[in-house]
C-alpha cells in the first residue's frame, strides 16, 4: 500500500507538470493561455446562443398556446370573420413589433398579418413548408426558407394549429423573425462574439459587420485561424432549434485574439522565471506538510488496527496546532470512551444480564418504574446459621461464593436477572426489563438446573469434608413494578410488589411442606403443558383474601417446549 507521503508528493509534483511543460514549450503554453482567456467568449458562445434562442422561443409560446386554446378565436377563424381576427391581432402587433405575426385559415390562407417587414412574407408563408406542416395539424419551431421582394431569405418561425371544440383544425398562428444581418448583429452583441450564419453549407445567409468571411471550425471545438495577418479564435456549432428537415443551419462565433496573443508572449518569459522560484518554495513546503500528514495518519491507522483487535492503544499526538492534531486528540478520546464503555459492560455483566446492562446504559436514568409481567424466584439455604457457626469467616465466604456461582449461572443460563443477594438468599427475576411469554417456563428450567447443580456441589462438598447444603426455592408469576429505586445519587434497578412477596413466602414454606421447589398456582397454570407438578395444599398469604394453591415441582414433561 502506497504511503500518504508518496501519494501527496506525486500529486504535488503532478500539479507542477503543466508549468514545466509550459516552460519547455512556450508556444504551446501561449496557445493554452489563449484558449483559457477566450473560452468564455467563443467556447461558450453556443451555450449563450442556445439560451437566448430558447428564451426567444419560450416568449413566443405564451401567445401561441393562448391562441390555440382560445375558443373565441377558433370560432371567428372558422367563419372567416376578418374584423374580429384583426381585433385579436392588434395587441400582438404592439407586443411583437420586431416580429411578423400571421393568422391563417384551415386552407393556409393568411387572414391577418402583424408587422410585416416585407409584404411578400405573407405570400411566402402560404407556400412555405411551415404551413404545409400546419395543415397536417403539426406544431412547428425552427428555421425555414422564404421568398421576399429582395430574393431568398430565412426566418425563424414558431407555429401552432388552432382547433375548434371538436378538435377540427380551423386555422393556425405563426410568429416569424426574419434572419437578417441586423438580427445576427443583435445576437452577436448578446453572445459577445462576431457571428456568421451558413445554411446547407452553401452561402452565408447573414453575418455581423466584423465577421471574417470563410472562417469556421470543423470539429465543434475552438480553433485558431490566421486571416490577413490577424489571429481569430473560432467555433462553429449547429443550434438544435434552427434545424429542420432539409435545413442544416450552422453558426460560427469568432473573436479577434491577435493583441491577446502578442501580450501573452511578452509576459511568458517573465512568468516562467517567477514560476520556477515559486515551484521550489511550494514543493519544499508541500513535502514538509505531506510528511506531517503521513506521520499523523499512520499513527491513527496503526492505533485503529490495534483497537479493532481489542487493544485500546492511543495514537501518538503530533503537536501541529491544526486539524491533524485535533483529529488525533479526538480519536484518542473516542478510544478512551470505547475502553470505558467495554469496562462498564464487563463490570455490569458480572451482576446483570445483557438486557438490564443495555437498559441501564441506554440513556439518562431516573427514579421510577413501570408495571410489567414477570416471574420471581427466591432461593434460600436451610439451617445456614448452624453452618456459619462451624466455619471461619473467610472459609464461609469462599463456601458461599462457590455455591452462589453455580446458582447464579443457572439463573443467567435461562435469561434471568439476579436482582440481589439477601445474606444466603438469592432473588432472581425473569421478564424485567424486557418481558417475554417464555419467562415462566425459563424460571422453572432455571430452578430445575439449580436443583441439579446443588446435587453436584454437595457431592463435591462431601468429598472435601464440607457441610452439605439444603435449599428451598419458591416461584411465582404476576405483575411487578420494575425500575430504579432509591435516591437520585444512589439507585438500584429492582422489582417490587405482591408477586415478590408471594415468591418469598413460597420459598419459606418449602421446609414446612418438605419439598425443595414450590410453584404458585398462577405460575403453574402458565407452564402446565410442559411441567409435572403435584398439588399440595392451599395456603393463606398475608395481604390476600383468597387462599393460594401451591405445587411441588417434579420436573419437565417429555417433549417440553424449548427455551
Amino acid at each position: 500500500m502506497k504511503s500518504v507521503r508518496l501519494k501527496l508528493t506525486v500529486l504535488i509534483l503532478g500539479s507542477m507538470v503543466p508549468a514545466f511543460v509550459g516552460a519547455l514549450y512556450s508556444g504551446l503554453q501561449a496557445r493554452k493561455d489563449l484558449l483559457a482567456q477566450v473560452g468564455e467568449v467563443v467556447d461558450g458562445a453556443n451555450d449563450r446562443f442556445e439560451r437566448i434562442l430558447d428564451d426567444t422561443l419560450k416568449g413566443r409560446q405564451a401567445p401561441l398556446v393562448m391562441a390555440a386554446e382560445n375558443a373565441y378565436l377558433a370560432r371567428v377563424l372558422a367563419r372567416g370573420d376578418q374584423a374580429a381576427i384583426e381585433r385579436y391581432l392588434t395587441p400582438l402587433k404592439k407586443a411583437y413589433r420586431r416580429r411578423v405575426v400571421l393568422l391563417s385559415d384551415a386552407q393556409g390562407r393568411v387572414l391577418a398579418a402583424g408587422n410585416p417587414e416585407d409584404g411578400p412574407l405573407s405570400l411566402a408563408a402560404q407556400s412555405s413548408p411551415a404551413f404545409v406542416d400546419l395543415l397536417a395539424g403539426k406544431e412547428l419551431e425552427g428555421l425555414i426558407p422564404i421568398t421576399t421582394k429582395s430574393g431568398s431569405a430565412y426566418t425563424l418561425v414558431s407555429a401552432m394549429p388552432i382547433r375548434d371544440a371538436e378538435g377540427k383544425q380551423v386555422g393556425a398562428m405563426a410568429v416569424f423573425s426574419p434572419v437578417t444581418d441586423g438580427y445576427i448583429s443583435y445576437l452577436g452583441r448578446r453572445v459577445d462574439a462576431d457571428l456568421a450564419l451558413n445554411v446547407n453549407g452553401q452561402h452565408v445567409a447573414a453575418a455581423t459587420d466584423h465577421a471574417a468571411p470563410g472562417l469556421r471550425s470543423t470539429d465543434g471545438q475552438v480553433a485558431f485561424r490566421e486571416r490577413a495577418g490577424r489571429l481569430w479564435a473560432v467555433k462553429s456549432f449547429q443550434p438544435a432549434a434552427l434545424q429542420r428537415d432539409g435545413v442544416v443551419a450552422e453558426l460560427t462565433a469568432a473573436h479577434d485574439v491577435t493583441e491577446l496573443r502578442d501580450r501573452s508572449r511578452a509576459a511568458l518569459w517573465k512568468q516562467l522565471g517567477l514560476l520556477g522560484g515559486l515551484t521550489v518554495v511550494v514543493l519544499g513546503f508541500a513535502l514538509s506538510f505531506a510528511g506531517r500528514i503521513a506521520r499523523s495518519v499512520k499513527g491513527i491507522s496503526d492505533a485503529a488496527g490495534r483497537v479493532k483487535q481489542g487493544d485500546y492503544t492511543l495514537a501518538p499526538v503530533l503537536r501541529t496546532n491544526d486539524e491533524l492534531e485535533s483529529l488525533t486528540v479526538n480519536f484518542n478520546e473516542m478510544v478512551q470512551g470505547l475502553q470505558e464503555r467495554d469496562r462498564l459492560k464487563e463490570t455490569f455483566g458480572r451482576y446483570l444480564t445483557r438486557q438490564v446492562a443495555d437498559h441501564l446504559m441506554s440513556g439518562e436514568q431516573q427514579l421510577g418504574g413501570q408495571l410489567v409481567p414477570a416471574t420471581v424466584l427466591f432461593s434460600d439455604i436451610r439451617s445456614f446459621t448452624s453452618i456459619s457457626e462451624r466455619m471461619e469467616p473467610r472459609a464461609l465466604l469462599d463456601f458461599l461464593n462457590e455455591y452462589f456461582s453455580g446458582m447464579v449461572e443457572s439463573v443467567m443460563n435461562h435469561q434471568g436477572v439476579v436482582d440481589k443477594f439477601i445474606g444466603d438468599a438469592i432473588m432472581a427475576v425473569f421478564g424485567a426489563p424486557v418481558p417475554d411469554p417464555k419467562d415462566p417456563l425459563r424460571a422453572v428450567r432455571a430452578a430445575l438446573e439449580m436443583r441439579g447443580r446443588l446435587a453436584a456441589i454437595n457431592e463435591d462438598f462431601r468429598a472435601r469434608g464440607l457441610p452439605e447444603i439444603r435449599a428451598g426455592i419458591g416461584l411465582h408469576s404476576g405483575q411487578v413494578v420494575a425500575g430504579n429505586m432509591g435516591h437520585s445519587q444512589r439507585m438500584e434497578y429492582t422489582v417490587i410488589g405482591d408477586t415478590v412477596n408471594l415468591a418469598s413466602r413460597l420459598e419459606g414454606m418449602t421446609k414446612e411442606l418438605a419439598c425443595d421447589i414450590l410453584l404458585s398456582e398462577d405460575l403453574y397454570q402458565r407452564v402446565e403443558p410442559d411441567v409435572e407438578a403435584e398439588a399440595l395444599q392451599k395456603i393463606k398469604v398475608k395481604g390476600r383474601d383468597q387462599e393460594v394453591m401451591v405445587y411441588r415441582l417434579i420436573g419437565l414433561r417429555e417433549g417440553a417446549g424449548g427455551d
